[in-house]
């Protein structure tokens, strides 16, 4: 019998006992994939329903019959319902084909479990090939555990349960090639890879995070050890940022956010919410209801809440201020537009106590009515497994990052090169590039470029550093 957290690091991970995988950690397995992998799509969108919050395609085993699938990039490896469910778990190279609607699928399309598939506006007959993942790893398991199972004894995604799957397409299959989101739009793209350096990503108003996956290990589920990859997408963030306030305290709150395309709703732990309101005082208490929020291996349940915003924050190895410090960094730097010392007597944006700095790139979301968040216990498994796998290389992880509230910005998951891209397509969403230390007139020039790009939701106001007490 597999301990509570072993289990829910396995149910996280769509998995249970299977035969052992070769060990691979670390980047050199992105990388890897990436040189045997040549590229597996086409130059076509692929149409998705995200009726439910979560990815929903068509995914087709060689030689198998086509399923409803969520494409789960919080999800290290990929599974499928076994044909025999009785039969002990089994793992299977082979060719997956990726399926999209053959139409878009409008806004309001409600998924529907007693399509024949159980997916909706993804049907048998409304379905094409879109991208093919060679030599794939299939793991044949029952996704989630009983108490996600409905009547009819498949998994559900949703906030209830509304969506039907048979299969889960996770990273490693993905990591040989990028892959675009296009949420408001419902539409994903497979690309070999994003052209172009951070620094030519950047003059394209890009927000180029670099390195953003964390994780890996192995899974030691029912005696059988699984090697999987670090392919969580791990990001820094402040919550309801407010960079001119003073003091400090009060410019939002620091977190530290895992992205995942199975869930709408963002999740958030009590005590990252309880510090979220000591610097918001006007924020919303827990609504004090039990709500139920369906992930691909089990559900989840908890208290709403509501976010005025969030901000997504690069990493830095120059520059280690938290993640709401960054952001005021990046304000008073582009209102300075000056090198030098900074003076004793005012609140220094830079570390080393200077007015030259690198501050990572921002992405500033303003989903419309804030976000909503499913406030859980601190002790939820979810959460208690990934921070058992991300300790000590990451902060402690305070929730997780669903496709509402990304929304508003178009994101390209550039595994060959190791980095997320992110940039505003219409809707509330501010990109502001990395400033580099060192910076020029030039540098100004082209972020103050790409603010004025977004005047309605971009905020160029001048913030000079307040004098200290």
């Amino acid at each position: 019998m597999v301990s509570r957290a072993a289990a829910a690091l396995a149910a996280l991970a769509s998995l249970a006992s299977l035969a052992s995988l070769a060990s691979a950690t670390g980047c050199t397995l992105i990388t890897d994939s990436f040189l045997s992998n040549n590229f597996s799509g086409d130059e076509f969108p692929v149409n998705v329903d995200t009726a439910s919050g979560a990815i929903v395609v068509g995914l087709r085993p060689a030689g198998g019959a086509d399923t409803v699938a969520v494409l789960d990039l919080l999800s290290p490896l990929s599974t499928t319902e076994p044909a025999d469910p009785k039969a002990r778990p089994s793992i299977t190279d082979v060719d997956l084909t990726l399926l999209g609607a053959v139409t878009p699928i409008s806004a309001d399309a409600s998924a529907d479990p007693s399509a024949d598939l159980g997916g909706g506006a993804i049907t048998p007959d409304n379905l094409v090939a879109r991208a093919t993942f060679p030599d794939a790893q299939l793991v044949a398991v029952h996704a989630c555990d009983a108490t996600a199972a409905n009547a009819d004894g498949a998994c559900h995604v949703g906030a209830s349960g509304q969506t039907a799957f048979q299969s889960v397409l996770g990273a490693d299959a993905l990591a040989g090639d990028a892959v675009r989101l296009r949420l408001a739009d419902r539409q994903i793209f497979v690309l070999p890879d994003v052209a172009g350096s951070d620094s030519q990503r950047s003059l394209d108003c890009d927000a180029v995070f670099g390195s953003p996956y964390r994780g890996g290990g192995t899974l030691v589920i029912a005696g059988t050890e699984l090697a999987f990859g670090n392919r969580r997408i791990a990001l820094s963030a402040c919550l309801g940022p407010h960079p001119e306030q003073v003091p400090q305290l009060n410019r939002g709150t620091d977190a530290l956010l895992v992205v995942s395309t199975a869930i709408g709703i963002s999740i958030l732990g009590e005590s990252a919410y309880a510090r979220y309101r000591l610097t918001h005082p006007a924020a919303p208490p827990p609504d004090g209801g039990q709500h139920t929020v369906y992930l691909p291996s089990g559900v989840v349940t908890g208290q709403y809440g509501q976010l005025e915003s969030l901000s997504l924050v690069g990493p830095s190895a120059d520059n280690t201020l938290s993640p709401c410090r960054q952001i005021y960094a990046h304000r008073v730097l582009l209102s300075r537009k000056q090198h030098g010392d900074c003076p004793s007597n005012v609140d220094c944006p830079c570390e080393d106590g200077t007015f030259s700095c690198t501050v990572p790139a921002v992405l500033e979301l303003f989903p419309p009515g804030g976000v909503q968040v499913l406030i859980v216990p601190d002790t939820e498994p979810t959460l208690q497994a990934l921070r058992t796998e991300l300790r000590p290389d990451q902060p402690e992880v305070d929730g997780i990052l669903g496709t509402a509230a990304l929304s508003t910005a178009e994101y390209d998951i550039d595994y060959p090169h190791d980095r997320l891209l992110a940039r505003c397509r219409g809707g509330a969403c501010c990109t502001r590039p990395e400033f580099v230390k060192d910076y020029n007139d030039t540098q100004f020039a082209q972020i103050a470029r790409c603010l004025a790009a977004r005047t309605s939701t971009c905020d160029a106001t001048p913030l000079d550093p307040p004098i200290l007490p």
